[in-house]
């Protein structure tokens, strides 16, 4: 058993090395970008990137988190074959909806360009970014099926390492203009989709049945209360989640798409350098939670609630204890961290320290979204984002316009820790004790 516990935490230690990597990987990225492009074309390449990562999000359909919650849930009772089929189901789906993407953003690159964002330097590279959407999407989803095998090290850095430190040895490299960029930006998602493949290729003898003794156990214990009742189908699961994942990235991007309508591309540029570093904190967040879904998933098939809670209170520990101090140096010395990307950034400030009083509650209430959407929650994790979403729309509409970026982090904040502080009131309802019937979740 202690040999078992200094794995996992070997595993959680590798894990967040690889987040540093991450962090560092990208912070110099966005520093060493803006540096490079200046504030003007830094702008544009954010919202090149916004735009990708919606698109992106709308490609995936709510597949990745379904993936990750069906393969660990089949895998923990010896279903692999029902975990493999989930997963090619997952990957054609998502493979052919982000091709369709990709050809809608080719053709709307001019009309967004000219019409919606009036910058008609826009236009090419955000036909050059319909190259990202495929790969993109693609190492998304393999990173999702690798958490749902428990291999969240190799899943983090299919996602979230590699394509980082490739787009940073490009620029330092010598790339530098921002259509180059972008195309560095596909050929990087295109090798990490690669890599993913060969580790997703290395694990396909756990995608046939097996019935071990322990697996067994568990399955008849579990069974003997109804708990082993067949999941629903992947695109069941994933219909809410989709909905919940396109909402958190419209969450992420109405701002700063809203902000480049009302103000010039070097405010969206600063806008966008302080969001970005904001955003660090998902970092930990996210890190820990992809060793923490499968668990979660698993723990949930087999009816162990109490140390499905047990755990979830270690996870929110933990990620408080590591994000917080990131969050007081942005609250502290955001002047320091904009100077530090170069001139002309400094403006977002006040926007920095705004957006990290919401991380700071993210941070404290953090992975309850993950564990209702590995619990089979999906639904009303939906019901909560869209309520999220009438909110960043409504205060966008007012305070944007008026108070530009100040306006824009004040919206992105409240929104981030309504999410946080909603998930985690209804993780409170929902699990106030170990159940001992049918899950809730089987019956919403």
């Amino acid at each position: 058993m202690r040999l078992q516990t200094w794995r996992a935490l070997g595993r959680y230690g590798i894990g967040l090395g690889l987040r540093g990597v991450e962090v560092a990987g990208k912070l110099g990225l966005y520093i060493i970008a803006a540096g490079a492009l200046g504030a003007h074309d830094a702008g544009l390449f954010f919202l090149c990137l916004t735009w990708i990562g919606l698109a992106s999000t709308m490609a995936r359909l709510g597949l990745e988190r379904a993936i990750t919650r069906h393969i660990a849930a089949e895998l923990a009772i010896g279903q692999g074959r029902a975990a493999g089929r989930d997963l090619r189901t997952g990957l054609v789906g998502t493979g052919l909806a982000a091709a369709l993407a990709a050809v809608v953003t080719y053709a709307l690159a001019g009309p967004a360009s000219h019409l919606l964002f009036e910058a008609p330097d826009l236009e090419t590279p955000l036909r050059l970014s319909a190259l990202a959407l495929v790969p993109q999407t693609l190492t998304i989803t393999i990173g999702s099926a690798l958490a749902g095998l428990k291999r969240g090290v190799a899943a983090q850095f299919v996602q979230n390492a590699l394509w980082p430190v490739l787009m940073l040895a490009a620029l330092l490299a010598g790339v530098s203009s921002l259509d180059s960029l972008i195309l560095a930006l596909a050929g990087a998602l295109t090798l990490s989709v690669a890599v993913g493949l060969v580790l997703l290729a290395r694990d396909r003898r756990r995608f046939t049945d097996h019935s071990g003794p322990a697996d067994a156990a568990s399955a008849n214990a579990a069974s003997a209360d109804g708990r082993t009742e067949a999941l629903p189908s992947l695109w069941h699961t994933a219909l809410p989640l989709f909905v919940v994942e396109l909402v958190q990235v419209s969450l992420a991007s109405l701002p700063v798409l809203a902000l480049g309508v009302f103000v010039d591309a070097a405010s969206v540029g600063a806008f966008s350098v302080a969001n970005r570093i904001s955003m660090l904190v998902w970092v930990v967040i996210i890190s820990i939670g992809t060793f923490a879904a499968p668990n979660y998933a698993e723990l949930h098939r087999r009816g162990e609630t109490s140390r499905l809670l047990a755990m979830n209170r270690a996870i929110m520990l933990t990620v408080a204890a590591l994000g917080l101090p990131m969050v007081s140096v942005m609250m502290v010395v955001p002047e320091l961290l904009l100077d530090l990307v170069g001139q002309g950034f400094g403006s977002a400030a006040t926007a920095l320290r705004i957006l990290a009083v919401g991380q700071m509650i993210n941070c404290l209430l953090a992975c309850q979204d993950i564990l209702l959407a590995m619990t089979g929650h999906g639904r009303t994790l939906r019901r909560l984002n869209l309520l999220q979403l009438a909110v960043c729309v409504l205060l966008g509409a007012v305070l944007i316009p008026v108070f530009g970026m100040t306006g824009a982090a004040v919206v992105t904040a409240l929104t981030v820790a309504q999410g946080a502080i909603g998930t985690t009131l209804v993780r409170i309802l929902l699990f106030r004790k170990p159940k001992t019937s049918t899950p809730l979740a089987d019956r919403l």
